[in-house]
């Protein structure tokens, strides 16, 4: 769903950024349009809107394709003490409630009829980020199917602002399902893990406050996942399967590593995601009575009986299996992802080695610890 860049330390921020954000109120936002609209202008970029085509038969690559055209972490001032794993004020996003669920479906996707099925877990996920701290964030899970087949599940880490209502993204991790019903790592990204460029950072996914022609990194890691947000409409009445809703807004998201990547959402009040241009409409939601028959057949496609697609456990974490790489070959480590490398779930820690400055990937396996392999 889920992507973030190297500064960590609060910085001093204007009165426009902090309203882009969601940090001040509405109305002192309005009145700072024209002086963000000027700091844009200073930075470079040639304006904040731009012809838009018909967005839901082929969107256009956006014009902003730096991360300098969009705010960042360190335009944020997140704290630990103030995020949270459940129970956002946010409109427009969906709730944070365990047990929560929601359904989308696209059935001319070109490789089947297309279905995701969002649930909120029980369970959160333990962050502590330099400059941040420490915070607990919601375990967000996505499954996916072609045809009623199972095709892959990923685990989003999710958390609010208490102050801003702001719905930020800290990483995931996702899986295919193969043809036995395995699952097998596609791919991950943590904010605070090495991601060749510096870490990854958290992205912002919905501010408190939607402002038309505000830009944000949404996607952190400019190693598995790097893009951009712009909010492009607002006041938008919108119908899917599971209804019509009225006061939307449409948000474009920009990938900054592969520019024809381009998603535009349609995001709605007290109901959240309705619209995706990748994942199709709404057709059923926890908080929309009317769509019950519709939610209980949520897990209906599941091929195989859950404890036969159980993840691997992952017993060692990013920092011990980077330190075990660093063990075998001293250098400055560049990035650190999860892939399948000879039937083993393994870390891949890319090193740029202190002894000849030859880049070099050394594979740990999550479970063992144990070094697999290496490939210079």
């Amino acid at each position: 769903m889920t992507h973030f860049n190297r500064k960590r330390c609060a910085t001093a921020v204007s009165v426009a950024t902090l309203a882009l954000l969601g940090l001040v109120g509405e109305s002192v936002a309005v009145n700072q349009g024209e002086a963000y609209r000027k700091a844009m202008q200073e930075r470079g970029e040639k304006a904040l809107t731009h012809n838009r085509p018909d967005w839901e038969t082929g969107v256009r690559t956006s014009p902003f394709l730096s991360r300098d055209n969009y705010s960042h972490a360190s335009d944020w001032d997140l704290k630990g003490e103030h995020l949270k794993p459940h129970g956002h004020k946010n409109p427009l996003y969906f709730p944070f409630e365990p047990g929560f669920k929601f359904i989308m479906e696209r059935p001319d996707h070109p490789w089947g009829h297309y279905r995701k099925e969002v649930t909120i877990l029980e369970k959160t996920e333990p962050f502590d980020l330099p400059g941040i701290g420490k915070f607990e964030a919601a375990i967000i899970q996505e499954e996916e199917f072609f045809d009623g087949v199972y095709d892959q599940q990923a685990l989003n880490w999710f958390a609010y602002d208490e102050r801003t209502q702001s719905i930020y993204a800290f990483g995931e991790l996702s899986w295919e399902i193969d043809e036995e019903g395995n699952k097998v790592f596609d791919g991950t990204w943590r904010a605070g893990v090495p991601d060749g460029n510096g870490n990854a950072e958290p992205g912002l996914l919905m501010p408190g406050t939607f402002i038309l022609g505000a830009r944000y990194i949404f996607d952190g890691s400019e190693a598995e996942a790097f893009g951009g947000s712009e909010n492009i409409e607002s006041g938008m009445t919108y119908t899917t399967p599971a209804g019509t809703f009225k006061g939307c807004v449409r948000v474009r998201e920009q990938s900054l590593t592969t520019h024809d990547d381009v998603t535009d959402k349609v995001w709605c009040p007290g109901v959240g995601l309705v619209m995706d241009t990748s994942d199709g409409k709404l057709i059923a939601h926890s908080k929309l009575p009317h769509t019950a028959e519709v939610l209980a057949t949520f897990g209906q496609h599941h091929r195989n009986p859950p404890k036969l697609i159980a993840a691997p456990v992952a017993k060692v974490d990013e920092r011990s299996a980077i330190a075990i790489a660093v063990k075998e070959v001293p250098g400055e480590v560049k990035s650190v992802h999860i892939e399948r490398k000879a039937r083993k779930n393994v870390y891949t820690v890319e090193i740029v080695a202190d002894a000849d400055g030859v880049e070099t990937d050394v594979f740990v396996d999550i479970e063992s610890g144990e070094i697999v392999g290496t490939d210079r």
